[in-house]
C-alpha cells in the first residue's frame, strides 16, 4: 500500500479581532483627508461586517498593511497616556511627551515623527530590560544635537530673509560694495526717528483715524507740511519757526539740567 505524503498545511490565517477592526475603521473615518488605500479598507471591512476571515486574500493584505500605522499610533498613544500620569518625568520622557503633543496637532515633520516612534520603541525596550537607561540618554543627546542644529539653521535662514528684506526696502542693489557699518548706522538712525515720531501727538492723532496704514502715513506727512505754511498774515516767520525755537530752548534747558 502506497502511503500518501502528508500535505503540508499552511499556517491558518490569524483572524483579527472585530473589536480592533471596528476601532480601526472609526480611527480612519476620523481622518481627513484619507488615502485611497484607507478608503478601500473601510469599504472592504464594512462590506463583510468586520469579519476578517470573509475578506479575500488581497483584501486581507490591504487591511494588514493599513493596520501597521494604526498600531504604531496606538503604541504611541498608550505610552503617552502612561507617562502623562507620572508626577515627575525624566528628560527622555519629557521629550517624548513634547513630541507626542505636536504629533497630535499634526505639526511634526516626517523626520520628527520617526524620532517619536524610535523614542517609543526604545523606551518600551528599556522597560523590558532590553536596553539600559544610558542608551536612552545617548539617543536623547543625539536628538538634542539635531534640534540645536535645526534651530541654528532656521535662525540663520530668518536672518538671511530679514537682511534681504531690509536691503530690498532700502533699495540696495550692489550689496558687494555696501559699507555694512555705515548702512547699519543708517538703519538704526531711521529706527530711532520712527520711534520718536510715533510718540508725537500729531502721529497719535492721525493714527487714531479710520484709515489704512498707507493713507495714515501720507496724511501724517501732509499735515506736517501744512503746519509749516501757517503763520500771521503778512509775516514771513511761520508758526513752525516759533515751534522750532521753543523746542530748541526746551531741549537746551533739558541738556543743561542733566549736565548739572
Amino acid at each position: 500500500m502506497i502511503q500518501e505524503k502528508a500535505k503540508k498545511r499552511g499556517r491558518p490565517a490569524q483572524l483579527l479581532q472585530m473589536a480592533e477592526l471596528h476601532a480601526f475603521v472609526e480611527f480612519l473615518l476620523g481622518k481627513d483627508p484619507r488615502t485611497e488605500l484607507q478608503n478601500q479598507v473601510i469599504d472592504a471591512l464594512q462590506a463583510e461586517d468586520f469579519n476578517f476571515g470573509m475578506l479575500s486574500e488581497a483584501q486581507q493584505i490591504l487591511v494588514k498593511e493599513a493596520l501597521k500605522p494604526y498600531r504604531e499610533h496606538l503604541k504611541l498613544q498608550l505610552l503617552f497616556d502612561e507617562l502623562s500620569k507620572n508626577p515627575r518625568q525624566t528628560e527622555y520622557e519629557e521629550k517624548f511627551l513634547e513630541l507626542y503633543k505636536r504629533y497630535q496637532k499634526d505639526t511634526l515633520d516626517p523626520a520628527e515623527t520617526n524620532i517619536l516612534k524610535t523614542m517609543c520603541t526604545r523606551y518600551l525596550n528599556f522597560k523590558t530590560q532590553k536596553l539600559e537607561y544610558s542608551d536612552l540618554e545617548l539617543y536623547l543627546s543625539q536628538i538634542e544635537k539635531k534640534d540645536a542644529g535645526k534651530k541654528r539653521k532656521a535662525e540663520n535662514q530668518r536672518k538671511f530673509e530679514v537682511g534681504g528684506g531690509v536691503l530690498s526696502a532700502y533699495k540696495v542693489k550692489n550689496d558687494d560694495a555696501l559699507d555694512t557699518e555705515k548702512f547699519l548706522k543708517r538703519v538704526r538712525a531711521d529706527g530711532y526717528l520712527a520711534g520718536k515720531i510715533r510718540q508725537t501727538k500729531i502721529y497719535k492723532k492721525v493714527w487714531a483715524m479710520d484709515l489704512n496704514p498707507k493713507e495714515k502715513t501720507e496724511l501724517l506727512f501732509e499735515v506736517l507740511n501744512q503746519l509749516a505754511l501757517y503763520g500771521n498774515q503778512g509775516e514771513t516767520v511761520k508758526f513752525v519757526d516759533f515751534a522750532i525755537e521753543v523746542a530748541q530752548t526746551k531741549l537746551k534747558q533739558k541738556t543743561d539740567s542733566v549736565a548739572e
